[in-house]
């Protein structure tokens, strides 16, 4: 099964478009020029002497190279390089030619050889740019979602916390049990949420436990038991997971879903097989309400986010809504390599 991230950085096709330009016009070039320029230093040198001349070439072509890659790429944005570069080499060449035939052919012997290895340096100067900047990138783009991942670390669902809150009130008279298990279940959800989520993975056990206790004391408000559909299926001791990848979409559900009263409003479902974890989330909403709620989608953002930068290549996420049913389906990769 191949999993594919749907966030890739793109180079701009008008940087692609240039470098296939200068690539080919580097081909061509090298294929005019150098048998011009073997056939005048043949014509002007002797066989010592040419000897030689193509033994040095040999040795300053890492010059050139070098010229490229440190002294090209950090000029060739001021105003005006290019053509004093051009002019500097066109007037050096017709210097060697006034002053000697003998000297032109020394120095034209590399040149069909110099903006070659110039534009070589400067391509491979241009690639270690492009992948650092890149990198950079990935990098900011990994600590703004893991700042944001720590600000909803420390952050409680407001209406949650005041419905779990009251809905424990109303149980201590006369449950007072449930209201005891209640309040060790809320525990465990903020010491889950402040203490063992800072960690890079979480076992699956642990993620599945927090998961739990969220919907049981979600269903302390919920009077119809068939309102909420939750499902395990499958073997997944043993493996471990980034930590809270799943309640935005859990709550995004409860937030955003109908009456209570019918059946199934609400189906959530972990499928372990294998390497592969399909987590399904479903639910029926108003979609006047979405349309009016601007923080909607806030919280699945920073998921997309992390996906893509802990599981590159490892995960499918497609999100579907239609005729009043939200749906999350998500598949990903469990394994560590």
């Amino acid at each position: 099964m191949i999993l594919f991230s749907q966030n890739i950085t793109k180079m701009k096709k008008s940087i692609v478009v240039y470098i296939h330009i200068i690539f080919w016009g580097l081909i061509i070039a090298y294929y005019l020029l150098f048998p011009l320029a073997f056939k005048y230093v043949t014509e002007n040198l002797s066989s010592k002497e040419q000897s030689k001349v193509f033994a040095y070439s040999y040795f300053i072509f890492p010059l050139y190279f070098y010229i490229g890659y440190f002294g090209v790429m950090k000029l060739i944005n001021r105003k005006g390089f290019l053509f004093w570069a051009i002019s500097f080499v066109i007037l050096s060449y017709l210097t060697l030619f006034f002053i000697s035939k003998k000297a032109f052919a020394y120095g034209i012997a590399p040149l069909s050889s110099i903006f070659l290895w110039i534009i070589i340096g400067c391509l491979f100067r241009f690639f270690i740019d492009w992948f650092q900047k890149r990198n950079n990138i990935l990098l900011l783009e990994k600590e703004n979602a893991e700042s944001k991942l720590a600000l909803l670390r420390t952050q409680i669902n407001p209406h949650f916390l005041f419905n779990t809150l009251h809905n424990i009130d109303t149980l201590i008279r006369d449950y007072p049990d449930k209201a005891s298990i209640s309040i060790i279940k809320l525990s465990d959800i903020m010491r889950y949420m402040l203490q063992d989520s800072k960690l890079e993975k979480v076992s699956i056990e642990k993620e599945l436990e927090y998961i739990e206790n969220y919907l049981s004391l979600e269903r302390l408000r919920i009077k119809n038991e068939k309102f909420l559909n939750f499902t395990i299926s499958g073997k997944y001791q043993g493996k471990q997971i980034a930590s809270m990848l799943f309640i935005p979409f859990i709550e995004n559900a409860f937030k955003h879903s109908v009456d209570s009263e019918i059946e199934n409003g609400i189906v959530i479902s972990f499928i372990f097989e294998k390497d592969i974890l399909t987590f399904i989330c479903e639910n029926m909403f108003y979609e006047l309400a979405v349309d009016n709620d601007k923080l909607h989608g806030i919280g699945l953002e920073t998921v997309k986010k992390r996906l893509n930068i802990l599981y590159p290549h490892k995960h499918k996420l497609n999100i579907v809504s239609n005729n009043s049913i939200f749906k999350v389906k998500l598949d990903l990769v469990l394994n560590d390599n």
